[in-house]
Parts: structure tokens; sequence; C-alpha cells
């Protein structure tokens, strides 16, 4: 077992730890920050949970949240996350637990309080373009409600989905999150309007595009290289062939590229076009 040393104590139960191998972590545990000072090693008898930081959850709030939340309320998200791991993926769980326990001990004290649901924006673009999320979203109020035996209003289902787009796409930036879904909203309504038609949300088509524009407007924020059709040929065909779907695809392709500030090179135009050739075919 590598030797973990201490970099940082938060308070007595939250410290952060170096470990030769992994890096660092946020390290909590009852009385683990209790008398230690950096340099000292970690007794790893007292941990008793292991974060990691990120860019968009620092360690500081990290220990933070961890001050702040009841432990209770971690241990509820967490059997929230282990009924949902199944879908979410381990390494998502890991990912969100720390800002969906933030959310959820909210909306908890908020019952307790009597407060009024909260109306939270985007009720109709979540549900449309992130069915499997909400179904999951539904799945954790209904764990909280047997944990809890209370129900949390069902307009909670919203960002709880949200949280784990979040967690899926790697980001804790919910700002980036909530405008990745308006412009998904937005190119929707550009084939709608291209085309004539109206997209069916729940089929299987729209739910492949919805994903791949997911991670294509992930790969342009993050600077990663997208693709390049392997046949210029094959593109310059789907362009002669179908050029009201290739126009459009050229549409969403600006109106990606505008909001994100990267231009969507002719790779993807003909990936998306192929996208819009299947919905119209719908």
């Amino acid at each position: 077992m590598t030797l973990v040393r201490v970099t940082k104590v938060f308070n007595n139960n939250a410290v952060l730890g170096v470990d030769p191998v992994i890096g660092e972590r946020v390290l909590l545990g009852t009385g683990i920050g209790f008398g230690v000072k950096p340099g000292d090693p970690v007794d790893p008898a007292k941990i008793g949970k292991t974060f990691v930081p990120t860019r968009g959850t620092p360690a500081e709030r990290i220990a933070r949240l961890l001050t702040d939340l009841p432990p209770e309320d971690l241990d509820l998200t967490g059997e929230v996350l282990a009924d949902v791991q199944d879908v979410l993926g381990a390494q998502a769980a890991e990912q969100v637990l720390l800002p969906l326990a933030d959310h959820l001990s909210f909306a908890l004290r908020r019952m307790r309080e009597g407060a009024p649901p909260i109306e939270y924006p985007l009720q109709w673009e979540v549900p449309t373009l992130y069915p499997a999320e909400v179904a999951l979203a539904r799945r954790a109020l209904g764990v909280i409600e047997r944990r809890r035996g209370v129900r949390l209003p069902d307009e909670e289902a919203v960002p709880v989905a949200l949280h784990f787009v979040n967690a899926q796409l790697g980001t804790a930036d919910m700002s980036q999150t909530v405008g990745l879904t308006r412009l998904l909203s937005e190119a929707v309504g550009v084939i709608d309007a291209d085309l004539g038609t109206r997209i069916d949300p729940r089929s299987a088509d729209a739910a492949r595009f919805v994903t791949h524009l997911r991670y294509l407007i992930a790969d342009l924020r993050a600077d990663r290289g997208v693709r390049e059709p392997a046949d210029d040929q094959m593109a310059a065909a789907l362009r002669a062939a179908r050029p009201r779907e290739w126009a459009c695809a050229e549409r969403i392709a600006a109106l990606v590229g505008a909001r994100v500030g990267r231009e969507v090179g002719g790779g993807e135009v003909a990936f998306l076009a192929l996208h819009v050739d299947r919905l119209a075919a719908r």
C-alpha cells in the first residue's frame, strides 16, 4: 500500500492528501485531520470516503461541500447513484456524487420548510432531448421516496437529469449543460423548419441525432479533433442526392459553430446530413 501524505488540512474531518501513484484526493473521515499537519502520513483506518478534485470541482469546493452537507444526505445520494449506476456508469456516478448531493440536500430542506416547488427552466426541452436521463432521474426520486418517505416534486427530475448529463459529458459546469440543451433544441428546430416536419423525440433516429450533436459540441468545446468523411466522393454524392438535407446540415453546423466559437468542418456536415436524411425519411 502506498503512503498517502497530508498536503492541506481543511478541518478535523477532511484533508487533502497526495498519493505518489494516483495523485491528489480529498479524504473524508472522522478525526482524519485532527492534530495533523502537511507532510504527515494519513491514517488509512480513518479514511471513510475519497473524492477526486477536478478543474470544475477543485479541492477547496469539495471540502466546503463536505463541511456543509449533512452526512445522511451524502449517504442518500450514494444510494441513489448505486441504483442508477448500471445505466449511468461507475465513473460518471462518482463524478456527480457531490454536486447531486448538494442539490438533493437543498431540495429536501425546502420540502421540510414547506417552500413551494421551484419552476426550473427547460421543462419541455430536457425530457424531449434527454429521455434516458429523465427516466434515471425519476428512478432517483423513487429511491429518495423509499428511503425518506417523502416525494420530491416531479419538477426535480429536470435538474437531476441535467446533473446526469453533466456527469456523462465529464463537466462540472451546469451552465455549459444548460447552454448545450438550448443549442440542441434550436438544432432540432432547424430540422423542423427546413423539412416542414415534426421530429418525434422518442424515435431512435432522433435519439441518435441528439447524441451525435451532444458529443460533437463537447469535442468542439474541448478542442478535440472531429471526424472527416472516409470518402470525399461519398460526401459529394450525398450532397448531390440530398441537397435539402445537406443544406439543413450546413445550417445546423453554422449554428453550432457560431455558438461554440469553432468552425465545424465539412466532414461533420456529412455526418449531420446523414442524420437529417434519416429523420426526413422517417
